[in-house]
């Protein structure tokens, strides 16, 4: 009886943990895309919040979490306007020196990155959050206009948001940073809600009674 009842305890265990979430570092062929290009050209001011749509038509909106009034982002043209490792030609949302750039979505996705990049050259350790976690990636802001800018990506389970920002820069300025489009993978069904999930342990935990009383026997 003791082994049955930690089964049901594992299984529970597992529906709740279903939901873990991984770093991504290879840009995938992803499903569907945000490029910046839908908010305007080269030089476009970028007001937080903003809004666009996704390549498939998905509504999506953005703030720049540490946004002053009055001092905008703006769509970067890599090669022209901003100088780093994004692919030349890349159209970039550079947030202006607001701070962590949070993009959310209509629906969920199985994945969600994009290259990103410092504001000024130097190393520096970039970092993106969903509801579940965070993870870190360290790159290298040099001007090699090669497409070499680190890819950070997360991947798990109807992720709605997600937060990209900069926990530290050698040049001393990590409220800088600037991101390529954005890549999205997979269309996620609604994961159970908690309600749901106690639901669901109830019955386990009713059936272990079951099964107690029947081993009694």
């Amino acid at each position: 009886m003791r082994q049955i009842s930690f089964a049901l305890i594992a299984i529970l265990m597992g529906a709740l943990t279903a939901s873990a979430d991984s770093l991504v570092t290879v840009r995938p062929a992803g499903t569907d895309s945000v490029y910046w290009s839908y908010l305007g050209p080269d030089l476009t001011q970028i007001f937080s919040p903003f809004s666009f749509t996704t390549t498939n038509g998905v509504a999506g909106s953005g703030i720049y979490v540490n946004a002053v009034s009055g001092s905008p982002g703006a769509v970067f043209l890599q090669g022209y306007d901003f100088h780093g490792n994004f692919n030349p030609g890349d159209l970039v949302n550079y947030n202006g020196g607001n701070g962590p750039i949070k993009l959310s979505f209509t629906q969920g996705y199985s994945q969600i990155g994009a290259q990103i990049e410092d504001g000024d050259f130097g190393t520096f350790t970039a970092q993106i959050c969903d509801n579940n976690g965070c993870f870190s990636e360290n790159g290298d802001g040099v001007n090699d206009n090669n497409g070499s800018a680190i890819y950070l990506g997360i991947s798990g389970s109807d992720i709605t948001w997600v937060t990209f920002s900069l926990t530290s820069a050698s040049n001393g300025y990590p409220n800088f940073l600037a991101i390529n489009q954005v890549t999205l993978d997979g269309t996620e069904t609604t994961t159970p809600e908690p309600g749901s999930l106690l639901l669901f342990g109830t019955g386990l935990v009713g059936l272990a009674g079951v099964l107690r009383r029947k081993f009694a026997r």
